[in-house]
């Protein structure tokens, strides 16, 4: 084993590791001997709308960059993992610029150069304006913004908001989403687990379609009820399977699960509520009971276990996810009328 990828808060879960579990990790780089090294994608650690419970928070230092990610444990920061570790962050996801495509590494000077080799071989350059822009803001952020004690405070409020809203909505709709009052959450997606009801409602017809672009060449159902979604009701959401092998998704690995994204205006979030609604109906729309009531219950009250959690008892894990870092396609309604709505891709 030559490296590790590890993306914590996860896309598209947006599972936070906590500390114990990173240090797993870290044994596990360790074992794999010296030649190994870590790609730490932490490109949402600004955005951890649900800390760890209190056990795995007190863990966390509250100083230096923990400070103002609050939640988020830095994978260099274990013992004996600087010198192993390159940590990636986003200027996109932090200041939702996403369209520039500017980020930055850190990580030891052994690491750190030879990125510097590569780097003109794959991209010509960043754009300097974005990269002035960036410094700046980094800077600034660190003070007083929109009634709080820093922009990255604010950044955090508002995506919880967000998160808030479209987690109803999704509920409402009959969707299972996490229990977040439980559940270590961050990043700006939700993982959604399609209910029955909803699964039932999509066109028989367009489940196991052709289709070149879905994995395995046919429509499982994550993949069909996004195509529906966004050709019938103007929803724009991803299918959970391109986060999977393609081995893992022609398995049904993903079947019941996809991404929406609530990086988005108010109006769109509600204009997407209104929307989903018009899925299915009834009291009980969703859910279907393979929510574990026991004792593992907590771990997922209301909603989808993360990989940490358990359903009927068992282990349950996102697995063989890619380390996808680009932004996909959201709802994004732009005109909305009383029957219809306007979507653009971005």
């Amino acid at each position: 084993t030559r490296s590790i990828i590890l993306n914590s808060p996860h896309n598209p879960t947006g599972k936070i590791f906590t500390r114990t579990e990173m240090e797993y990790i870290a044994k596990a780089t360790v074992d794999a001997g010296p030649q190994c090294v870590v790609l730490s994608d932490e490109v949402y650690k600004y955005i951890v709308h649900s800390p760890p419970k209190q056990e795995d928070a007190e863990l966390i230092d509250g100083s230096g960059a923990n400070k103002i990610c609050p939640g988020h444990c830095h994978f260099a920061s274990l013992p004996g993992m600087w010198d192993r570790t390159i940590t990636i962050s986003s200027a996109g996801k932090t200041f939702s610029v996403t369209g520039w495509q500017v980020g930055w590494c850190i990580g030891p000077e052994k690491l750190i150069s030879s990125i510097h080799r590569l780097l003109p071989y794959v991209q010509f350059c960043a754009s300097t304006i974005i990269q002035e822009a960036l410094a700046r803001s980094l800077v600034r952020a660190d003070e007083p913004y929109e009634g709080h004690s820093n922009y990255y405070e604010y950044l955090k409020s508002k995506y919880t908001r967000k998160r808030d809203m479209l987690a109803n909505a999704l509920r409402a709709a009959g969707f299972a989403v996490p229990d977040y009052d439980v559940t270590p959450g961050g990043g700006f997606f939700i993982f959604a687990r399609i209910g029955k009801d909803i699964a039932a409602a999509i066109p028989p017809e367009r489940i196991n379609a052709k289709n070149v672009a879905a994995p395995g060449g046919i429509t499982r159902q994550d993949w069909a009820l996004c195509q529906w979604m966004v050709e019938e009701k103007g929803i724009l959401s991803i299918p959970a399977s391109p986060f999977f092998s393609k081995e893992r998704a022609v398995e049904g690995a993903s079947d019941q699960f996809i991404r929406v994204a609530f990086c988005k205006t108010d109006e769109t979030i509600e204009a997407a509520a209104e929307a989903l609604l018009q899925i299915c109906h009834g009291d009980n729309c969703g859910i279907d009971g393979g929510i574990d009531s026991g004792e593992n219950a907590s771990e997922v009250k209301n909603g989808v276990p993360h990989p940490a959690a358990k359903v009927n008892g068992e282990d349950v894990s996102v697995s063989n996810t890619e380390n996808e870092d680009e932004e996909k396609p959201e709802v994004t309604i732009l005109k909305e009328e009383p029957e219809t709505a306007e979507i653009a891709l971005e």
